[in-house]
């Protein structure tokens, strides 16, 4: 081990830290950014979101400034708490000349990352590691872009499945750039890359399955949202940061980059006294005063972190600067110092870690079970106004920076939440939510049939119980069997997340409905296509069951819309389907029956041209053969 190797591990050790977070944390409510995933009330789809993980070199105690590394050094920093999965590659760059060193890990709370080094022709390299939870939805995504400015040449990659045979990248007016797949050994995905014209800015990625059939694309925009009118050329900062000017409705805004994926955007001058900072995937990026030298970041018990300030070069007034975050800011928060050019400190600032839950706590704090060793347990509680709420899970820190309360109960209603903890190995997939008084039981019931029972846990002085339900790591599971007291069981589907994948490897032929719609019935959900584009799908059985099984008095239809449609199903025996939307327009589809012998009826519509639909504000009728009213209801999109 070298000087340089022993200097590094010596500062590593130093900085190393085992703590119990702060009890009460989980009991704060910080709603000033969107939680990592909303809960899925009513089966709403899933959002997700693309973020990165960046371990740092903190060398004399964390103080002063960056040391600069060679690449073998930045890969012993970002694996220090890591575990390779696979062998790794090497890619070349066309925007620096040198290569990209890519590889799969284990993070230090068992989740699976891509970590990538990107060496560079006029500056210092760097590494970052990207998690991967787009995985559970999607057949190939983008992680990164090497697209900067003076490279005639970029290269945007991404991961794919292993039954992912090709991915086109494509542009905004067609153009098509045929991409590469390889495939590591040992490696949970598949590493896509793609090569074009840097004045050709892909616009998405179309993906292939190994027989040649589409079964989808996915949007450039994922990694780096459209921008406003750029008002410079982009200026480049540590760790592999870049930012640009733009102009925006507030006026000016600096957009952020890392690694070709966007950061996040902040207003010119800043928006919340001299300095503003955000804190995100372990970088700290920020813009202050002109007059500010150097900004010093400081974790509540956790390190702390020196940045030298750069003018910007728009004249637009500010300094900027970018680094490591000296240790997880998601808890505790940070402080911020800035200092003029005579070390003469002007200004200090708290972010985070500091706002309290304004709403009571009613009962004990509760842990769900299977999850109490998972490195960060998934706390819930009540609150008092009527809310159910939940900290932790095993998430990288952006997405988990603050606690989410959600409505926690309405009559008949089957609320759920899902976290996944990978340790202690082989994992499992907790599922859990508010429950009613008269519950009796909450059955998983998984793709093979099988059910698995689930319990309830009450702590002392909470308002009703919890449900949990917990399933191995890799199950897939259908939907839930829901008991209450003196009535039938009900089947409660799970939104399929990859039922436009399913549907589309599928040989069986589709079914035409009217307003050029298709359908095909696939595991666990009903896709549709417009005009042979993909649209949202619809819940489907539960396996071994049929769709109207889903269906009754109090849900005779399920539907959604979709970009120039709405369509779903229906009860058997319904011919008509009529639409009112609170605004007073009407719009009706014809339905028939299904084509599957699922025991339901089919229908499909254009929207209403004046307006779209407003969610639970339509109205749906259901008419017989001979116009008779068979079902009237207030329903929702499924």
């Amino acid at each position: 081990m070298n000087d340089l190797e022993e200097r590094l591990r010596a500062a590593f050790d130093a900085r190393a830290r085992a703590y119990e977070p702060d009890p009460h944390a989980w009991a704060r409510i910080m709603e000033r950014r969107p939680r990592r995933r909303p809960a899925r009330w009513l089966l709403a789809a899933l959002p997700v979101a693309l973020l990165t993980v960046f371990v740092p070199a903190l060398l004399n105690g964390g103080l002063g400034r960056n040391t600069a590394i060679d690449p073998t050094g930045i890969y012993q920093q970002l694996m220090k708490e890591r575990t390779p999965l696979g062998k790794e590659t090497s890619v070349d760059n066309p925007s620096e000349g040198k290569p990209l060193r890519i590889w799969f890990a284990k993070a230090k709370l068992g989740y699976p990352e891509l970590c990538v080094i990107v060496e560079r022709a006029a500056a210092e390299p760097y590494g970052k590691c990207s998690d991967l939870y787009q995985g559970d939805f999607s057949d190939a995504w983008f992680v990164g872009s090497t697209l900067r400015d003076g490279a005639a040449t970029a290269m945007d990659w991404g991961v794919a499945r292993h039954d992912v045979g090709a991915v086109t990248g494509v542009t905004e007016d067609g153009k098509e750039f045929a991409g590469t797949l390889r495939s590591l050994d040992g490696a949970p995905y598949r590493i896509w890359t793609v090569t074009y014209p840097a004045q050709e800015t892909l616009s998405k990625v179309e993906i292939a399955d190994v027989k040649g059939r589409n079964v989808g694309w996915r949007p450039r925009a994922m990694i780096s949202p459209p921008t406003q009118p750029a008002l410079g050329a982009s200026m480049e900062l540590p760790e592999g940061v870049s930012v640009r000017p733009v102009r925006s409705k507030q006026g000016q805004e600096l957009t952020w980059t890392r690694a070709g994926a966007y950061v996040f955007s902040l207003t010119v001058p800043p928006r919340f006294g001299l300095t503003q900072t955000i804190s995100h995937s372990g970088v700290i990026v920020g813009v202050t005063r002109k007059d500010v030298a150097r900004i010093e970041v400081s974790v509540n018990d956790g390190g702390t972190m020196t940045m030298e300030t750069r003018p910007d070069p728009w004249n637009l007034g500010v300094a900027l600067f970018a680094g490591p975050s000296p240790a997880d800011t998601r808890e505790n928060g940070y402080r911020v110092i800035a200092y003029d050019a005579s070390g003469q400190q002007i200004h200090v600032d708290m972010v985070g870690g500091t706002d309290d839950d304004p709403r009571q706590v009613v009962g004990e704090v509760m842990t769900i079970p299977g999850t109490e060793n998972s490195g960060r347990p998934m706390r819930v509680w009540f609150s008092g106004d009527n809310k159910f709420c939940y900290f932790g899970g095993v998430v990288p820190d952006d997405w988990s920076s603050s606690s989410t309360c959600v409505e926690s109960f309405r009559e008949g209603s089957f609320g759920y939440e899902e976290t996944t903890s990978y340790l202690p190995e082989p994992g499992v997939v907790s599922y859990y939510g508010p429950a009613g008084e008269d519950w009796e039981s909450v059955d998983a019931v998984l793709f093979d049939g099988r059910q698995i029972r689930g319990s309830f846990l009450r702590g002392t002085g909470a308002p009703r119980p919890v449900w949990h339900v917990n399933v191995p790591l890799g199950t897939e599971v259908g939907g839930f069997l829901m008991k209450l007291k003196d009535k039938p069981v009900k089947q409660v589907p799970i939104y399929a997340k990859d039922c436009d994948g399913r549907a589309a490897r599928s040989d069986a032929t589709r079914h035409t409905l009217p307003a050029g719609v298709t359908t095909l019935l696939a595991p666990n959900c009903v896709a549709f296509w417009e005009l042979g584009e993909v649209v949202p799908s619809v819940p489907g059985p539960l396996p071994g069951g049929k769709l109207s099984d889903l269906l009754d008095e109090e849900r005779p239809a399920r539907w959604i819309d979709g970009y120039k449609s709405w369509y779903g199903y229906a009860l058997a025996g319904t011919v008509k389907v009529e639409a009112t939307m609170k605004n007073g327009i009407t719009a009706t589809a014809d339905a028939a029956p299904d084509p599957w012998g699922q025991g339901v009826a089919l229908f499909a519509a254009p929207k209403p041209t004046a307006k779209e639909f407003t969610g639970s504000n339509v109205v749906l009728k259901g008419y017989d053969a001979d116009g008779k009213e068979l079902w009237r209801k207030g329903l929702p999109p499924s």
